[in-house]
């Protein structure tokens, strides 16, 4: 594939036209975009395996080092270790990173299935009350049954009796897969909520919660995938004569703990501003998990969050040199000022993301950027026109774009504030200087 057309730099409000990728990433559908582990856990937002994948051969050689700052599930991390590239990534959300460490770990296939096969009697024979083992959800029964509440709280024992590693937190990815499923709310919902729609179909018996027989198929094919992941960890190990590592480190992606110039490429999805609500998506599960002390807390450290306090936003004036994020904020700030410096927030800590990924990138390294628009209180946000403009500031030159469709129905769905995004662009910035400047 060519990295860029040939075009008037005008044709697209000063950059070059991209490269419509629609028809390469479109005729991947089903287990092509979940072979192996991709499909080990529901995530939102992520991207199909291929765009990485497109990323890392296009822009990465065997044994480079590829850093993904916001990794979300870990897709970046399996599809550089498939393709014999060590890789780092770092996620904030406590979930993602286990998700990450399951879908990216190989256990033997013969250990798992012995260990299940003794979990799932362990379950089976129980008898006993184990409502002590039901976590402190807020308004608990609106999601759950009672019977549900407690099939789940034997489930949890003894997958929290494994010993603790790599064998435990697959159970424990089994087990939370299931959680949402069983719970009282919509599936097609992005966040959990208990719609008409859903309780309509209650009534008319045309739902299940059996949630011993969904764990135990869950289970079943969870072993398939783990196995499927053994045998290509085979394979890499024969075609690389230095098998890579993955490596799951820190939570910041605006403060990344690794050496100046130790990175080849940078592969990333961020989160949008305020598009899809992190931490409340997972926040079941993360209760089941123990993973969750503080929702408002961790929901407030997410870039992109919407969450902001009158201390901060009340003194702000909004202040840029970037043309287009300047229209987004006058739009806002007419109706809503807090809106404005939401949005402005997120642009700034992107514009740390960037400076860091400049920092640990080495001489003449790719941050391939996978980016779209989306609408924030019915202002129109072009997400990847303002990254690049603020790209140029923080030492990247703009290398290649290209463009999709987002095909994947769990991607494209309505977000917060009328938040749906239909294309994504990949901006493949090229670092080529440090950083000129320190504000937007």
């Amino acid at each position: 594939m060519s990295s860029q057309s040939s075009s008037d730099p005008s044709d697209f409000h000063g950059f070059p036209r991209p490269v419509d990728l629609s028809g390469e990433f479109r005729k991947y559908i089903g287990k092509q975009v979940s072979y192996a582990t991709h499909g080990i856990h529901k995530y939102p937002a992520k991207f199909i395996p291929q765009i990485p994948r497109f990323c890392i051969e296009s822009f990465s050689k065997a044994e480079d080092v590829v850093l993904d700052p916001f990794m979300g599930s870990g897709t970046t991390l399996l599809e550089s270790y498939i393709l014999g590239r060590e890789s780092y990534g770092i996620d904030i959300h406590p979930l993602a990173r286990m998700i990450a460490k399951v879908k990216t770990t190989p256990i033997d296939p013969t250990h798992l299935s012995r260990v299940a096969e003794n979990l799932l009697d362990h379950i089976r024979s129980d008898d006993y009350d184990n409502s002590s083992l039901i976590p402190e959800i807020p308004n608990r029964d609106h999601w759950f049954r009672p019977e549900v509440l407690g099939n789940l709280a034997t489930i949890k024992k003894y997958v929290w009796r494994i010993r603790s590693g790599p064998t435990q937190d697959f159970f424990k990815i089994c087990f939370s897969s299931i959680i949402r499923k069983m719970s009282n709310s919509d599936a097609d919902s992005l966040i959990p909520e208990v719609t008409s729609f859903r309780k309509k179909l209650d009534e008319q018996g045309k739902t299940s919660f059996d949630v011993m027989s969904k764990f135990e198929n869950t289970v079943g094919n969870k072993l398939l995938d783990a196995e499927e992941l053994w045998k290509i960890s085979h394979d890499v190990e024969k075609e690389f004569r230095n098998p890579p590592t993955i490596n799951i480190i820190g939570r910041d992606a605006r403060d990344i703990e690794m050496d100046d110039s130790s990175v080849d490429l940078a592969v990333t999805s961020p989160p949008y501003a305020s598009a899809v609500h992190y931490v409340s998506v997972h926040k079941l599960e993360m209760f089941w998990l123990d993973l969750l002390d503080d929702m408002a807390r961790l929901d407030g450290q997410v870039v992109g969050t919407s969450r902001a306090y009158v201390r901060e936003y009340r003194p702000w004036e909004p202040k840029t040199s970037v043309p287009e994020l300047k229209r987004v904020l006058t739009e806002l700030v007419e109706n809503d000022k807090k809106s404005a410096y939401i949005v402005y927030k997120y642009f700034d800590d992107m514009r740390r993301n960037l400076c860091e990924i400049n920092r640990v990138l080495g001489r003449n390294g790719i941050y391939c950027m996978v980016v779209g628009e989306n609408t924030f209180r019915k202002v129109r946000v072009p997400t990847y026109l303002i990254l690049a403009r603020i790209a140029s500031q923080c030492g990247y030159i703009l290398k290649g774009t290209y463009v999709y469709d987002v095909i994947n129905r769990h991607l494209d769905i309505p977000r917060w504030n009328d938040s749906r995004i239909e294309k994504d662009y990949i901006l493949v910035l090229q670092r080529k200087r440090k950083p000129s400047m320190d504000c937007l």
